[in-house]
């Protein structure tokens, strides 16, 4: 609930619906007044309507006035609502950018869609409508409480005491709604993440014929989902039965025991008809946030989740400029874990201005994870990453990287036109370069030959194109930022002999005045490099300097 609290505009909110609400309990007063003036002296005093006017025009005015303070609190909590799911979303945005690859990598990523969209979506039910119910159940009932005890001393003890009393039976069937909704969530979660797998390696499935078998699974989850949300709604049920149950009970008490004062002559008419309006006023905000309280629940099961995404600790976020002039870049006795698994332990490796290093090792021998901790990506452990002499961990991280170009194993096209996924590389280029780029990585031949050229739709991850074709365009992507350090993670690896050849050549011209890092597995199939160095395990086996 914290949390929740300390959201943009929630505290404000909260302090603007509780003094509507005192300006409500105000015009209420008023308006159930003004009625019982009127029955009294239509039916006891013999005063015809007409005579009434005045009293007739004032009920409407206040009634009107009630109902737009009713309709500015809506609105209010809207646009609260609002501002708040847009900013949490920017911040969970921003948080996973920062983040980076390594985390989201460790993550499913249907589930954190769902955190991201319907996550945000839910909060709705807290800051638009908890907060102002909460609010008016705050301020209301107590005023009216202090009128009717006013009016009438024993109506109003039995308001005091049974008031409290239904709030306490809502906070405890509220605390079993509490793990349901929260069993609800993670269900939602697991479905919605096993749903985008499911999607994603359909192929896989269909041909090794076990798509049936995922599809039960999938049905197995949809009805946990069932099972767990028809659990929730019948503890909102039985949240909704406490809380009719305990305010009808109230008022009927209070009415027998004015009825039968009145019936003796203990009350007056107006003042007894005045109590019995204001009961159910009195009731009627704490009955409204039972329901509130429901959607509340939904709420701080996803904030749970949302708030641990946000509190994840992301690599360095500094704020120094990149230094100026060729760069030096260094890694000093570097450890690097992922949970208890370590990758990297005591690396040192230094990368000179205009040199090119080639990095090779096995599989898990922690090639990525030094590519990972170069690009921000990941904070070392212990040990310090330096860039032109200063931490890596005190740089500017949008700065350092768009000193760097990166081209990955597998490079990922985001559904576009060619000319969309080129301008990543540098959104302002004109057509002139990105057509230079595309000519320097061997690759305007065939985006030519495309149906609509550099305008041609390359699909979902680059589907309508081939393994050398997406990898030319990352190249070309690469050329287009011009960055002085180059980071190449395998990218002849999975080409033929031809496309190998082609994709050689591109990087050839590439690598031409850039300090260059090569990432691969054998040494074997490259030569031209001042140093190779060896991982094993997260260890330095030995540098062999070759000749240029």
């Amino acid at each position: 609930m914290k949390p929740l609290l300390q959201l943009p505009g929630v505290r404000p909110l909260a302090l603007a619906c509780a003094g509507l609400a005192l300006l409500t309990g105000a015009l209420v007063l008023t308006q159930w007044a003004l009625v019982a003036r009127m029955v009294d002296s239509m039916f006891l005093g013999g005063l015809r309507p007409a005579a009434l006017t005045s009293v007739f025009l004032g009920l409407a005015g206040v009634w009107l006035a009630r109902s737009a303070l009713v309709g500015v609190r809506d609105v209010a909590a809207a646009r609260a609502a609002a501002r708040v799911k847009r900013e949490l979303r920017e911040r969970l945005f921003e948080q996973l950018l920062n983040l980076g690859p390594g985390y989201a990598s460790g993550q499913q990523a249907g589930e954190l869609a769902e955190v991201v969209v319907e996550g945000a979506e839910r909060l709705e039910g807290f800051v638009g409508r908890f907060v102002p119910g909460a609010a008016f159940a705050a301020a209301l009932p107590p005023l009216l409480a202090v009128a009717v005890l006013w009016l009438d001393p024993l109506s109003g003890v039995i308001l005091v005491f049974t008031g409290p009393l239904i709030v306490v039976l809502l906070w405890l069937v509220g605390s079993l709604a509490d793990s349901a909704a929260k069993a609800q969530w993670w269900t939602l979660g697991r479905l919605s993440a096993g749903f985008v797998d499911t999607l994603r390696g359909l192929p896989t499935l269909v041909v090794f014929g076990r798509d049936r078998e995922r599809l039960a699974a999938l049905r197995a989850t949809d009805d946990t989902y069932r099972r767990v949300t028809l659990g929730v709604l019948r503890t909102a049920f039985l949240s909704g039965f406490v809380l009719e149950f305990g305010a009808t009970l109230s008022t009927a008490l209070v009415a027998v025991t004015v009825g039968v004062r009145l019936f003796e002559g203990h009350l007056p008419f107006e003042r007894a008809l005045l109590v019995l309006l204001l009961t159910p006023e009195y009731f009627a905000p704490l009955r409204a946030l039972g329901a509130d309280h429901h959607a509340s629940l939904e709420a701080r099961a996803a904030a749970a989740r949302l708030f641990a995404v946000l509190g994840e600790r992301t690599p360095g976020q500094g704020t120094l400029p990149v230094p100026a002039g060729p760069l030096c870049i260094e890694l000093r006795d570097v450890t690097l874990r992922y949970g208890e698994r370590t990758a990297l332990a005591g690396l040192s490796l230094m990368l000179r201005p205009g040199s090119r290093t080639l990095l090779v090792g096995e599989s898990g021998a922690g090639k990525t994870s030094v590519v990972r901790l170069l690009l921000g990506f990941a904070s070392p452990t212990a040990g310090s990453v330096w860039i032109g002499g200063v931490p890596l961990g005190d740089l500017d991280p949008a700065a350092w990287r768009e000193r760097v170009a990166y081209v990955p194993e597998r490079p990922y096209l985001f559904p576009g036109t060619v000319r969309e996924n080129l301008r990543l590389g540098r959104p302002g280029a004109t057509e002139e370069e990105l057509v230079a780029a595309a000519r320097a990585a061997d690759a305007h031949a065939f985006i030519t030959a495309l149906p609509q050229g550099y305008d041609t739709d390359v699909g979902a991850d680059a589907a309508r194109l081939s393994g050398g074709e997406r990898l030319r365009l990352a190249l070309a992507r690469a050329f287009l930022r011009d960055a002085e350090v180059l980071i190449l993670d395998e990218p002849t690896a999975h080409l033929d002999a031809g496309s190998e050849e082609r994709i050689r050549a591109a990087l050839e011209r590439l690598r031409a005045g850039r300090t260059v890092l090569m990432v691969s597995h054998r040494a074997a199939l490259h030569g031209g490099y001042g140093q190779t160095v060896e991982l094993v395990e997260g260890h330095v086996r030995h540098p062999v300097v070759e000749p240029r």
